[in-house]
């Protein structure tokens, strides 16, 4: 919900301060900065294997601490 606020804000203030309107390029700039900031600081989670699950199949799900840096 928010990053389509974000986004229609960015995308809006970026067409309208184009025509001239500061106020609108700072809405844009603010809006720009907070969707790379949200981008910058959410978590990925790396896949390591995928594969398609059906009926019958078993597997098993094995997780390790990290190693200390």
């Amino acid at each position: 919900m928010l990053e389509t606020l974000l986004r229609q804000l960015s995308t809006v203030g970026w067409h309208r301060g184009r025509s001239g309107s500061r106020t609108w390029i700072i809405v844009a700039a603010v809006a720009g900065g907070l969707r790379l900031l949200q981008r910058v600081t959410r978590e990925h989670e790396e896949v390591l294997y995928r594969t398609l699950v059906v009926a019958g199949d078993q597997f098993e799900i094995v997780t390790k601490a990290p190693g200390k840096r």
